[in-house]
C-alpha cells in the first residue's frame, strides 16, 4: 500500500512529518512521498529525524508545483528529484510565515465580502491562525455549519458537499469567489524543466479533479506539450471509470502511474486510500 500525495504543514497540510510517518505506520504504507505546495520543507525536516526509528518504508521525493496554463492554475507533481538541486529553483515558494498570513487575511476578507453579497451566512469570528489553514478552506468549512446556506451550498459544492471549492470556484474565472492567482505562476513547460533538470519525474496531478472544462482535452493538451512522464491515475476525487481511461491512457503512451490520496487532514481524505479502497504498489511510478 502506498501514497505518493501527501501534503504536510509546511503547506497546506495539518500534520507534522514526524506525525505522517507514524501514521504511515499504523496503517501499513510502504511508501510514500511528501508533497507540499511549491516547498520542500518536508524534506529539510527529514534531515533532522531519524525516520527508522519510526516508520522503515521508503520515502519518494515529491512536490506539487502550480503553473498557468490558458490563464488558469493547475497542478504539476514532481517526483524522485534531487532535493538538494530543486531547492535552487525560482519557482519554489519563498515567503515568510507572516507574509503568507498577510495574504491569507486578505483573502479571509474577500471571501466575507462575497458571501455577504450573496446571502451565505458566516461565523462572526473567522481568523486566519497560521499559514497552512488557507482562507479557503476555512470559509468552506464554515458556510457548512450554518443550515441556512444548504441551498446556496447544494450549488456551490454539491449536495454531497465533496466538490473542491478552491477548484471550483476560487481558481475559477466564472465563480464570484475567483481570485487571480496566475499572474506569476510558471507555465507547465517551465515547470517540467525545473523537475527534469533535478532528475525527476513529471506527472500531471488528478486531471480529473478540475471542474467546469474539458478534461481529456486538457490531458491531451498536456501529453501533446512532450512533457509528461506520468500520470495521476488514483487520486481521491477520481471516480472507478476515470482510474480506468487514465490507466488506459498510460498504457497507450508509454507513461508511468502514480496515486495519493492528496492528504491534507483526516476529515477529508484517508492516508493511504481513497473511495476505491487502498491505493495499490502498482501505482508506485510504474508503466
Amino acid at each position: 500500500m502506498i501514497d505518493l500525495h501527501i501534503h504536510t504543514d509546511n503547506s497546506d497540510g495539518k500534520y507534522t512529518v514526524e506525525q505522517i510517518l507514524k501514521m504511515a505506520k499504523e496503517i501499513g504504507l510502504n511508501t510514500i512521498s511528501f508533497c507540499d505546495h511549491n516547498v520542500l520543507g518536508a524534506y529539510e525536516k527529514l534531515k533532522n529525524i531519524n525516520v527508522k526509528e519510526l516508520w522503515d518504508g521508503k520515502i519518494i521525493t515529491g512536490i506539487e508545483f502550480d503553473f498557468v496554463y490558458k490563464k488558469k492554475d493547475y497542478h504539476m507533481l514532481g517526483y524522485n528529484f534531487d532535493a538538494q538541486k530543486l531547492n535552487k529553483s525560482k519557482f519554489l515558494d519563498r515567503r515568510s510565515e507572516e507574509e503568507l498570513i498577510k495574504e491569507e487575511e486578505e483573502r479571509l476578507e474577500f471571501f466575507k465580502n462575497v458571501c455577504k453579497k450573496l446571502n451565505i451566512k458566516l461565523s462572526e469570528n473567522l481568523k486566519i491562525t497560521s499559514s497552512n489553514i488557507p482562507a479557503n478552506d476555512i470559509v468552506k468549512a464554515d458556510m457548512q455549519i450554518h443550515e441556512e446556506n444548504k441551498k446556496a451550498l447544494d450549488k456551490i459544492l454539491g449536495e454531497d458537499r465533496k466538490k473542491s471549492f478552491w477548484l471550483g470556484h476560487v481558481t475559477n474565472p466564472e465563480s464570484p469567489f475567483y481570485i487571480d492567482f496566475t499572474e506569476n505562476l510558471p507555465t507547465a513547460i517551465q515547470v517540467a524543466e525545473e523537475i527534469h533538470n533535478a532528475g525527476g519525474l513529471v506527472v500531471l496531478a488528478h486531471p480529473f479533479e478540475y471542474k467546469s472544462m474539458d478534461n481529456i482535452k486538457f490531458l491531451e493538451e498536456m501529453y501533446d506539450l512532450k512533457i509528461l512522464d506520468g500520470i495521476e491515475c488514483v487520486h481521491t476525487k477520481h471516480s472507478k471509470e476515470q482510474v480506468l481511461y487514465l490507466e488506459k491512457f498510460c498504457k497507450e503512451h508509454n507513461l508511468i502511474m502514480s496515486g495519493g490520496s492528496d492528504f491534507h487532514d483526516d476529515k477529508r481524505q484517508v492516508l493511504g486510500h481513497t473511495s476505491l479502497g487502498i491505493i495499490d504498489d502498482k501505482y508506485c511510478l510504474r508503466k
